[in-house]
C-alpha cells in the first residue's frame, strides 16, 4: 500500500474518532467512491428541531388559511433545520465550515468559507466559527442587544483569526456569515461574501450584501447579476474576517413568518444555482435533509467549481 493512501486513511479515520469537540455536532463521512478522489461531505444530523412552547396552538379557521401571514408570536415559533457542506468537484480539500447552537432562548447558525491556501483557510474558517459561537453564547445571558452581541462576536473572531495568522505567518481569512433565531426574529451579521436569504410566499430575498468588487459593479449598474456570477474576478473581497482589525460588520434583521426559511450558504453554492433554483428546492422540498443535498447536487452538476455549504432553517 503506497504511503500517500496511508496517510489519507489515517487521516480519514482521525477525522471520524479523533475531532476536536465542536460547537455543534457533526458527523464527518468519507467521499463517494465514484466521485473525485478528496471529496468531503460534512452533515449536521440528524435534522434539528427546536420548540420554544411545549404544544402548538390549535390550527387556524379555514378562512384565515389564506390570509397574509404574520410575524410568529414567540409562544408559536418553532424552527426545523439541516445543513450540509460538500468540497466540490474540483478542490482537494474543503475550506468552508459551518455550525449551529442552542442556547437558552435562540438558536446561532453560522457559516464560513476560509480562503489563504496550504491549509489557512481551513484554519480560518474553523477559527472564526468555533469563536464567535462561543462569544455569543457567553453574552447571551439576560438582557441582551441581538445585534450588538452579532457584531461584537464577529469583531473578536476577526482578531483572533488575524492573531492566528501573524503566529503562522499566513495571510489566512475567510468570511462569515451568522443568523441568531430569537423569537419572532432573525438578527444577521456578515463580513465576505457568504450570504443570508430569506425566503417565502414565492419569493427568494438576498439579505446580506456581498463584500466584492462585482457586486459593487453590478450596484453602479456595470454588471447585471448573471453577468457579476460568470466575472473571472467574482472572487475578489475587499472586506474579510482576517485583514483588518477595524472590519467593519454589517447587520440586518427578518421577521419570522410560518412557512418561510432562511437560507445561509458559500458562494459555491449561490455561484453555481441561481436564486431562482435555490427558492424552488427550498420551497418544494418538505424535508430539509432533501432540500440540503439537492442544493448541494445542483452546485456539483452546475461545475462544482468550489466548496459548496448550505444550511436552511424553516419557520413551522
Amino acid at each position: 500500500m503506497g504511503e500517500g493512501l496511508k496517510r489519507r486513511l489515517k487521516k480519514i479515520l482521525f477525522d471520524a474518532n479523533e475531532q476536536p469537540k465542536k460547537p455543534a455536532s457533526a458527523v464527518e463521512t468519507a467521499s463517494d467512491t465514484k466521485k473525485k478522489r478528496g471529496r468531503d461531505t460534512r452533515v449536521l444530523q440528524p435534522a434539528h428541531t427546536l420548540r420554544l412552547k411545549p404544544e402548538p396552538e390549535p390550527a387556524a379557521p379555514a378562512d384565515q388559511a389564506k390570509a397574509k401571514p404574520e410575524p410568529c408570536p414567540v409562544d408559536e415559533t418553532s424552527l426545523v433545520w439541516c445543513g450540509l457542506t460538500d468540497t466540490g468537484l474540483v478542490r482537494d480539500h474543503n475550506e468552508d465550515y459551518f455550525s449551529c447552537m442552542n442556547l437558552t432562548e435562540s438558536t446561532l447558525f453560522v457559516v464560513a468559507d476560509g480562503m489563504g491556501g496550504h491549509e489557512a483557510g481551513e484554519i480560518a474558517s474553523k477559527l472564526a466559527v468555533e469563536t464567535a459561537c462561543q462569544d455569543v453564547q457567553d453574552g447571551a445571558k439576560g438582557e441582551y442587544d441581538p445585534q450588538k452581541l452579532l457584531e461584537r462576536a464577529v469583531q473578536r473572531a476577526n482578531i483572533k483569526v488575524i492573531r492566528e495568522g501573524e503566529i503562522k505567518g499566513s495571510n489566512m481569512g475567510t468570511t462569515l456569515t451568522l443568523a441568531l433565531m430569537l423569537q419572532d426574529r432573525a438578527y444577521i451579521a456578515s463580513v465576505g461574501d457568504s450570504r443570508t436569504y430569506w425566503i417565502e410566499n414565492g419569493s427568494i430575498t438576498q439579505i446580506t450584501e456581498d463584500h466584492s468588487l462585482v457586486a459593487k459593479l453590478v450596484s453602479a449598474g456595470k454588471l447585471t447579476k448573471e453577468e457579476a456570477r460568470n466575472h473571472p474576478k467574482s472572487n475578489l473581497l475587499y472586506r474579510t474576517i482576517g485583514t483588518d482589525e477595524n472590519v467593519k460588520v454589517d447587520t440586518f434583521h427578518v421577521e419570522l413568518k410560518k412557512g418561510g426559511s432562511l437560507l445561509l450558504c458559500t458562494d459555491g453554492l449561490w455561484g453555481e444555482v441561481t436564486d431562482e433554483d435555490m427558492h424552488r428546492v427550498c420551497a418544494l422540498e418538505k424535508d430539509l435533509r432533501a432540500a440540503c443535498s439537492r442544493l448541494i447536487q445542483l452546485a456539483n452538476e452546475n461545475g462544482g467549481k468550489d466548496n459548496i455549504t448550505a444550511i436552511v432553517v424553516r419557520v413551522v
